[in-house]
C-alpha cells in the first residue's frame, strides 16, 4: 500500500504554528499548486527552524506530502 493511503493524525494534535503552515498549503494547493519552502517561509513567517520542524511534523502524521514541486495536500475528507 502507498504511504499516501495511510490513514492522517488527528488534528487536535496540530500546534497553532502547524495550523497555519497547513492552512497556507491547502489554500495554495486548492488551485493545483504547490508550495514551495520559501513561499511558505514569506506567507507564515517565524523562525526557519519552526518552519521545518512544522512541515516535517505535518508530512509525518500524513497531512501534507512533499514533492519535488513543493508542499501538497495529504488525503482529506472536505470539499475544495
Amino acid at each position: 500500500m502507498d504511504e499516501r493511503d495511510e490513514r492522517r493524525g488527528d488534528v487536535q494534535e496540530l500546534t497553532d504554528f502547524e495550523l497555519i503552515v497547513y492552512e497556507t498549503v491547502a489554500e495554495i494547493d486548492k488551485d493545483g499548486g504547490a508550495a514551495d519552502f520559501d513561499t511558505i517561509g514569506r506567507l507564515v513567517g517565524g523562525p526557519e527552524e519552526d518552519l521545518w520542524a512544522a512541515l516535517g511534523h505535518l508530512v509525518s502524521i500524513n497531512h501534507v506530502h512533499s514533492t519535488p514541486k513543493g508542499y501538497v495536500l495529504g488525503p482529506h475528507d472536505w470539499a475544495p
